[in-house]
């Protein structure tokens, strides 16, 4: 606690440069004192050489915002937090593992800095912690990320395959479009089909609509029908485009 000069004992910049720290009692600087971790008592006390500073008068502290205060510590349980939170993440899990790694770095430096008066130890435990561990859930971010790789490249590149419309009708202002598609490729697949309902003699679509066809296997035809309100008197029907299965379930229009 703090006492008559308003400062806590505690370690401090040397004021007499002669070691790293020193440590103040409260009223007066003694000669126990610090350098690179190693404790041990200054043979010169706290005599002053000639031409040395003074130890009295502003060579006291004058808050705790001179004692040491460990800023690795500090970087590493910012950093560790913030691993632990984004290293699960598809695709950030990559910005996660830069920060646990840094927060173990920042962490170690933290506790070897720590170990004269112990400032700053527990955010350098809290970092390194979290850095591990955000290490580990890493491992299920870059799982998340080869599912979502394989997903999308599914999606995106289909098996090979042949469509035909073999019907367009308008009903007042319902199309419906009939097709097929056989799957040409070597494995059981699913498609999705978007259909375009486009003025006649023309690509512009007016209105589209998608089918999904689900486990069509190798060779295998498989028919699909579409339908939509539009507002032309005459129409066509197209294949737009074909891909893959709808990532993760969702429909689309």
């Amino acid at each position: 606690m703090p006492n008559d000069s308003g400062v806590r004992p505690g370690w401090y910049a040397d004021p007499l440069r002669r070691f790293e720290l020193r440590y103040f009692n409260g009223s007066a600087w003694t000669a126990d004192v610090s350098n690179g971790g190693d404790r041990f008592v200054d043979p010169q006390g706290t005599e002053v050489g000639p031409g040395g500073p003074s130890t009295s008068g502003g060579s006291v502290p004058t808050s705790m915002g001179d004692q040491a205060t460990n800023w690795p510590a500090t970087a590493a349980m910012v950093l560790g937090i913030v691993a632990i939170t984004i290293a699960w993440l598809p695709f950030i899990v990559v910005f996660g593992v830069i920060a646990a790694v840094l927060a173990l770095t920042f962490g170690t430096v933290g506790v070897r800095r720590a170990r004269p008066d112990g400032v700053g130890r527990s955010r350098a435990v809290v970092g390194l912690i979290t850095g591990a561990s955000a290490l580990l859930v890493a491992a299920f971010g870059v799982f998340l990320t080869v599912i979502v790789v394989d997903v999308y490249d599914a999606y995106l590149n289909p098996a090979s395959n042949e469509t035909a419309i073999t019907s367009c009708e308008l009903a007042g202002s319902r199309a419906t479009a009939t097709g097929s598609l056989t799957n040409l490729g070597d494995d059981t697949a699913d498609f999705s089909v978007l259909v375009g309902f486009v003025r006649s003699g023309t690509d512009n679509a007016n209105r589209t609509s998608r089918v999904v066809l689900d486990d069509v296997g190798p060779g295998e035809n498989a028919e699909f029908e579409a339908e939509r309100r539009v507002d032309l008197a005459e129409v066509d029907c197209i294949v737009i485009e074909v891909t893959g299965a709808l990532p993760f379930g969702l429909e689309l229009d």
